[in-house]
């Protein structure tokens, strides 16, 4: 209570916490929302951030930008009575909706901290400040990790140190969040230890040497192996094709979890991966699956700074077009 009254008469953005009186859980929630990037997100996260000066509350909005105009549409759609203020009420049951556990003193004190009159109600006028300052956050957000998708390489030589099992399950965790229409979830993911690596290096050196190509790595120094395979339907190529998109993305989401916690990878799909012992190897039933690769893992021989860049020769102009 005493959290909800000192705050009832202070000016939104002034309090980096505002939310200091609800639950680890909800102010977790929260977070997640506003890493959500959703017009939710930027409807209730804000409260965890530091924000502009109260100054900002008291401006009117005359001519709005696409980014207020949104906010707009989000304060409508909160105001259910349409009586073009929200209420208590309404918030909370917003909150509820979202699954965040917040009481109806929770929701009062989100008016109040919002309320900049004193009237308690919550106008557009009263809302917008929070509002764009939380998409300034979240835009702060997406430009971090904008960086990193554009940041990562490809990696070709490790050190030997062994990567933790749990850097490996966030990065499943990651990859089987990928796009995928159908919901048919075609991956599966092994992690091979060095006595199966052990059986790939020799199979890879015996194609070798019938094709007469000298191995140019030992794989036993790979200090990690992920084999991804991906569903197959002879009876429906279409399927198969849609299949192995999702597997890809997959592939990819992977590969960026682990460079954002600092680990390298490659992934590879040579020809001894395509061959029929290499799936013997993986326990893989080709009349059900097939390989589609292999991801290599493992700390970055010089750090990831060092990675080799193979930046793109083209630029956004040169592949983005536009119809009318």
């Amino acid at each position: 209570k005493e959290s909800v009254e000192c705050q009832s008469h202070t000016a939104p953005g002034s309090l980096a916490m505002p939310f200091s009186f609800l639950s680890s859980r909800c102010r977790l929630a929260l977070a997640v929302l506003a890493l959500a990037s959703s017009p939710l997100a930027y409807a209730f996260a804000p409260a965890l951030y530091q924000t502009a000066s109260s100054a900002s509350s008291s401006r009117l909005y005359n001519e709005l930008t696409a980014e207020q105009e949104h906010a707009r549409e989000v304060f409508n759609n909160l105001d259910t009575n349409k009586s073009g203020t929200l209420s208590g009420e309404e918030l909370g049951d917003m909150l509820r909706m979202l699954d965040i556990d917040a009481s109806y003193e929770d929701a009062n004190a989100l008016l109040k901290y919002l309320d900049s009159d004193g009237d308690n109600e919550v106008e557009f006028n009263d809302f917008l400040p929070w509002y764009t300052d939380a998409a300034e956050s979240v835009k702060e957000l997406s430009s971090t990790f904008q960086s990193l998708l554009i940041g990562r390489r490809t990696v070709d030589q490790f050190d030997q140190t062994v990567v933790s099992d749990d850097v490996l399950e966030r990065a499943v965790a990651c990859a089987i969040a990928a796009p995928n229409r159908a919901m048919s979830e075609p991956w599966r993911f092994l992690k091979v230890g060095p006595e199966t690596v052990q059986k790939f290096a020799e199979l890879n050196d015996s194609v070798g040497m019938e094709t007469g190509k000298e191995a140019l790595l030992d794989w036993t120094q790979i200090p990690g192996w992920c084999v991804v395979t991906t569903k197959v339907n002879s009876d429906d190529p279409a399927t198969e094709l849609e299949d192995f998109k999702s597997t890809s993305c997959a592939v990819q989401n992977f590969m960026l979890s682990m460079w954002s916690e600092g680990i390298g990878t490659k992934w590879t799909s040579g020809p001894v991966q395509k061959t029929q012992a290499f799936a013997d190897l993986c326990n893989v039933d080709t009349t059900e699956e097939r390989v589609a690769g292999c991801i290599w893992y493992g700390f970055a021989t010089g750090g990831l700074v060092n990675a080799d860049p193979r930046r793109r020769k083209k630029k956004v102009e040169d592949v983005l077009s536009r119809l009318p």
